[in-house]
């Protein structure tokens, strides 16, 4: 009974100090008007849409992402950057779209940097270091992966990277 009370007060707490609107309404024969609540009651839960707003972090739709590009094998300092917001899409990516749809397909996942081996590149070594960070879903990521040339980046990252 005590966790089932403690469920109810926090609902109440929730919902604000208008919960005890929703207490008894037309208790005084007015269908129209609500009476406090007696002091020996709970007050009434808050209505599903209240409830369901406390209840989903706000984070949860959230999907922005730094990325950088950097020359060499280290991330810092940075040569190039860019913001990209997802949700709804924009930022200073000039492909946001794009770039977008990218990672709506394949999520933060590094892994899904493959180097399209149709693509042909030269077999130069001049690193390039990528980076991305930033909130998808309301999860917060990081990764960064280190490229043999820009070729390979843009083999594996299409437009993600290309600003």
């Amino acid at each position: 009974m005590k966790p089932l009370l403690v469920l109810l007060a926090g609902a109440a707490l929730a919902a604000g100090p208008s919960a005890h609107a929703w207490a008894q309404p037309g208790a005084s024969g007015d269908a129209g008007t609500a009476v406090p609540a007696r002091a020996d009651t709970l007050p009434a839960p808050p209505p599903p849409e209240v409830a369901l707003r406390a209840s989903r972090p706000a984070a949860s739709g959230v999907r922005a992402v730094i990325l950088t590009v950097a020359d060499g094998e280290q991330a810092e300092p940075a040569k190039r950057s860019a913001f990209l917001n997802c949700a709804p899409v924009g930022g200073s990516h000039p492909s946001a779209q794009k770039a977008c749809a990218w990672l709506n397909r394949t999520g933060p996942d590094p892994s899904a940097l493959r180097v399209n081996a149709t693509q042909p590149c030269t077999m130069i070594y001049a690193p390039v270091t990528v980076t991305a960070s930033g909130i998808w879903d309301g999860k917060y990521f990081q990764f960064r992966r280190t490229f043999g040339n820009d070729c390979e980046m843009r083999s594996a990252a299409g437009v993600l990277f290309d600003f």
